[in-house]
C-alpha cells in the first residue's frame, strides 16, 4: 500500500478527471494520499465546487497570506494559480500533481516532487483499487479532451506500464 502523502492537484487535473471519471479523485483521496487544492485554484474549475470536493475527499485549503503574496509577486511563464500550487506543495512537503510541463519544471527547480495525472490512476491500478481496462478507457478519454497534455504516446506508455507492477515501493519513493 502506498504511503499516504499530500497531493496538491492543479486545475487541469481536476478538470480532466471531473470531465471523465470523478471516481478517480475519490479513490485517490481514500487510498493514495490527501488530495489538496488551494481555493484560488478550485475557482478555475467550473465542473467542481467546494461541496463536490468534500464529497470526493478533496481538501480545499486557504493559502496563507505569505503564500498568496509569493505566488502573486513572481513573474514569468506560470500563472498565479500554478505558482500557488507549487508554493503550497513546497511549504508542506507535498507532491504536485500536474500535466503542465512548465509547472513541472518549476517544481523540479524548487525540489518539489511531481506526479502526472495518469500516474495517479496508475497508482490506483497497482493498489488494486481500479480495474486496468477501465483505467485504459479513462486514459483514452483524457487524451480526447486534453490531447496537448496527454498525447497518444503517453496513453500507449500508460497502457504498457499497467502491465508491469512495480516492486514493493511506495508512491512517495517512486515519484520523489
Amino acid at each position: 500500500m502506498p504511503v499516504r502523502v499530500g497531493l496538491v492537484i492543479d486545475a487541469n487535473v481536476l478538470i480532466d478527471y471531473a470531465a471523465t471519471d470523478e471516481s478517480v479523485l475519490d479513490l485517490a483521496a481514500r487510498h493514495l494520499g490527501r488530495l489538496i487544492v488551494p481555493l484560488p485554484v478550485l475557482d478555475e474549475v467550473d465542473l467542481l465546487d467546494a461541496v463536490a470536493c468534500e464529497r470526493l475527499g478533496i481538501e480545499v485549503v486557504e493559502p496563507t497570506l505569505e503564500q498568496l503574496l509569493e505566488a502573486g509577486a513572481e513573474r514569468g511563464r506560470l500563472s498565479f494559480e500554478d505558482r500557488l500550487c507549487l508554493v503550497v506543495a513546497r511549504d508542506a512537503g507535498w507532491l504536485c500533481v500536474t500535466n503542465d510541463r512548465r509547472l513541472r519544471a518549476a517544481c523540479r527547480a524548487a525540489s518539489v516532487p511531481t506526479m502526472w495525472s495518469l500516474e495517479l490512476l496508475l497508482e490506483l491500478v497497482f493498489a488494486g483499487q481500479f480495474p486496468p481496462d477501465e483505467a485504459r478507457a479513462i486514459a483514452q478519454a483524457l487524451h480526447r479532451i486534453s490531447p496537448r497534455h496527454i498525447t497518444s504516446d503517453i496513453v500507449a506508455d500508460f497502457s504498457r506500464r499497467i502491465e508491469v507492477r512495480p516492486a514493493r515501493q511506495s508512491s512517495a519513493e517512486r515519484f520523489a
